[in-house]
């Protein structure tokens, strides 16, 4: 049988997403993806792979283990418009996880990773005015809504990264 993901932690970007992916990767009976990102349902070229490559990422899985993947990708709106529907006709059972911290407080880590990986080097001032999409990956409300309608609010799990970080 194909092991497939039992749940997707789709974002925000910076938003302790790979921390997550890799404290469940430790827990017995979850099996996380190695490939922390694989951006499957959302980048065209991951996608165009097909899926038994992304079933291969759990092809190690034990039977009974609980999968799961990390993509942030899938909850950045405009920007990959295709992932919703993508995810919702492969894995219409799946559940989804979104971490979320404070909005300003993403979109400045966001703006520092991308200055830092000199992919903006304007000041965040003139950033905020020339890449719309720092913006818009802290508008929770569109990033959810979407995947909402698609799936069912049940399917889909809104947590804050300081909620986390209170857990025992």
């Amino acid at each position: 049988m194909t092991k497939q993901p039992d749940f997707i932690i789709m974002g925000a970007m910076k938003c302790a997403t790979s921390s997550l992916h890799e404290q469940l990767a430790r827990q017995p009976g979850i099996f996380m993806s190695a490939l922390k990102e694989p951006n499957f349902f959302s980048d065209d070229d991951q996608y165009a792979k097909g899926m038994d490559w992304y079933h291969s990422h759990f092809a190690h899985a034990q039977p009974t283990d609980l999968c799961g993947e990390s993509s942030t990708h899938y909850t950045k709106l405009p920007t990959y418009p295709q992932t919703i529907a993508r995810l919702s006709q492969s894995l219409p059972d799946v559940n989804l996880i979104y971490v979320m911290r404070r909005p300003v407080n993403r979109l400045v880590s966001q703006y520092i990773h991308e200055w830092s990986m000199r992919i903006i080097s304007t000041d965040i001032n003139e950033a905020i005015a020339a890449y719309p999409e720092l913006i818009a990956y802290s508008r929770y409300t569109l990033q959810l809504e979407p995947y909402f309608d698609a799936f069912g609010p049940d399917r889909v799990l809104s947590v804050f990264f300081v909620r986390l970080c209170s857990l025992p």
